[in-house]
């Protein structure tokens, strides 16, 4: 299991990027989060199988969307478990 959190910068808060990114976790079969910050960022919390996480963690640096920008992703790999049931937009 690999655990990852994300802090998104760029367009990412009203074009859907919330919506897109969950719908691309749960196809990939992760679990988490994904939430708006007050400083105009997104916040990604996710884990699941390695490679998974990985296919996840590229596809939020391309844009999840058409509509998305994404200029900065401050990534930093977890060691423990948050425990998550299923993936949710918060």
């Amino acid at each position: 299991m690999k655990c990852v959190q994300m802090i998104v910068g760029g367009k990412v808060q009203g074009v859907g990027f919330r919506l897109s990114a969950a719908e691309i976790a749960r196809n990939l079969e992760l679990v988490g989060f994904v939430r708006n910050e007050a400083d105009g960022t997104v916040r990604v919390d996710a884990e699941g199988d390695p490679d998974r996480v990985e296919q996840f963690i590229q596809q939020i640096r391309k844009g999840p969307n058409t509509f998305v920008k994404v200029k900065q992703v401050d990534l930093k790999y977890l060691e423990k478990q948050q425990g998550f049931k299923r993936f949710e937009v918060r």
